[in-house]
């Protein structure tokens, strides 16, 4: 796991942080990036009825299922608080040019964004635009760390 060693840092907050409150299905370590996963119709049609159960967090976030980065420690069963959107410190994996668009590697570390390949042209498109989980404001190399403003 290539996480950030000091968890989850946000040196900016938009103006306004996006913290998204669900349960954590696992253990998981505050900047570890997650999605969201659950049971089916859990919501209903008024705010009456919304609680932070409706929405479960999981680690094995990909650029697939991105939801946003763990802001604390959370362990399974217990509410946890999510950055959707906001720059956060995150640690490169590949390399990382600020204004690029990048993708997640193993879970939790970033790079640019790289392309598919295929014959359904369409898919392949659809396919890259859907790992994009944000952009870089500063270049990095491998194994150093990167601001990444989260756009999943």
């Amino acid at each position: 796991m290539a996480v950030n060693t000091a968890g989850y840092v946000s040196p900016f907050d938009g103006g306004n942080p996006r913290i998204v409150p669900g349960i954590a299905f696992e253990t998981i370590t505050g900047g570890q990036t997650v999605f969201a996963s659950g049971a089916a119709d859990g919501v209903s049609s008024g705010l009456n009825s919304l609680a932070a159960t409706d929405i479960g967090w999981a680690l094995g976030a990909s650029g697939l299922a991105f939801n946003g980065v763990a802001i604390q420690d959370g362990t399974s069963g217990n509410t946890l608080g999510v950055a959707t959107r906001g720059v956060v410190i995150m640690s490169a994996g590949g390399a990382v040019t600020n204004g690029q668009a990048v993708e997640l590697l193993d879970g939790d570390s970033v790079q640019n964004l790289t392309s598919t390949s295929g014959s359904d042209v369409p898919v392949m498109v659809t396919q890259t635009a859907s790992m994009k989980i944000g952009r870089a404001l500063n270049s990095a190399t491998s194994g150093n760390f990167a601001l990444i403003d989260l756009t999943p």
